[in-house]
């Protein structure tokens, strides 16, 4: 019989078979589920298998004096066994439990470990205690990490002098660069261009030519009409003026850079001992920033080669002494 809710449970078999009457009476099992308290006593109709809250006209108090309180003394009995047997049950599937992942808490001689069971608990190393609920010294270590961790991200958010000056320069180099390419264009330069391209022999131009689709990293799958569009303003262009070598030219580069790649491929690949220190050496300059440095890397699989920030850090002020002391 399915239980409805509001309504007394069904007893256990064994009262059941205790009861001596129609009517028998049960002490109710403590269930969060149901909508009563603990051993409040409910009726049981053996013959319909109706169960109510509410005491029968029709019941009879047993008369055998030796068994004036049979069904309430199996009901109890069964509810303290069915106890017992739900915690043993519940002892044996934590002694089943495994740990799965651990976290060491900096500054701390504790580690949080998540079971496969998804419970926590806390393991000191040093006093080899294990407990359930977080130890004060966890609490506040992981405050003082939560804090630190928004300070980097305010900082990586906030431009100083020192980050102001460096993009300075880095805009003023990119200005000069810019001017310094409009003159290549200039007018008063192409007589010059031309001059040097006439002193050439023919090996010459040829070398020059080629390393202008080079340079110009043209697609080795495309044609010479298609890539065009990515050499038409280099002075080298003119090296060749014959559109049918220029197309065998072509035609030569792209094989070398098809065999290029060929080789490429079948080189084994060198995996490096230290990605960190790689990731390093070919970003941080003198007037880097710790914060600078996480922004623009922040997604790079060697940045992630270190777990914690704290270890980023050390690494990236021991490296950026190296640096300074070089220069």
């Amino acid at each position: 019989m399915e239980f409805v809710p509001g309504r007394p449970p069904l007893p256990p078999p064994e009262a059941i078979i205790a009861a001596g009457h129609e009517w028998a009476v049960f002490l109710a099992p403590a269930d969060p589920q149901m909508q009563h308290t603990p051993n409040e006593p409910y009726y049981y109709e053996r013959k319909n298998g109706i169960t109510t809250w509410i005491r029968p006209f029709d019941y009879i108090e047993p008369t055998d004096p030796n068994n004036s309180n049979a069904a309430l003394n199996v009901g109890h009995k069964w509810q303290h066994a069915e106890s017992e047997r739900k915690r043993h049950a519940a002892r044996i599937f934590a002694k089943q439990d495994t740990a799965v992942s651990q976290q060491f808490i900096d500054d701390t001689p504790w580690r949080r470990v998540e079971t496969k069971q998804n419970r926590v608990f806390y393991y000191n190393n040093d006093t080899k205690e294990s407990r359930w609920d977080q130890p004060v010294q966890v609490t506040q270590a992981l405050q003082i990490m939560a804090e630190k961790e928004k300070e980097r991200e305010a900082e990586g958010t906030e431009m100083n002098v020192d980050d102001a000056e460096w993009m300075l320069e880095q805009m003023q180099d990119e200005y000069m660069s810019d001017d310094e390419s409009v003159d290549t264009h200039d007018a008063n330069v192409l007589p010059q261009t031309d001059e040097r391209i006439a002193l050439m022999d023919k090996s010459e131009r040829i070398v020059q030519f080629k390393s202008m689709l080079h340079e110009a990293k043209v697609d080795p799958f495309g044609t010479w009409d298609s890539e065009l569009d990515k050499v038409i303003n280099d002075w080298r262009l003119t090296a060749i003026t014959d559109d049918a070598e220029r197309g065998d030219l072509f035609d030569t580069v792209c094989a070398e850079i098809i065999e290029r790649r060929n080789q490429e491929r079948k080189e084994p690949l060198v995996k490096s001992t230290d990605p960190f220190g790689d990731l390093l050496r070919e970003n941080v300059v003198k007037k880097t920033s710790f914060a600078k440095f996480c922004q623009r890397n922040l997604k790079d699989p060697r940045y992630l080669s270190i777990k914690t920030s704290r270890e980023r850090e050390k690494r990236f002020v021991k490296h950026l002494e190296s640096v300074v002391g070089a220069k």
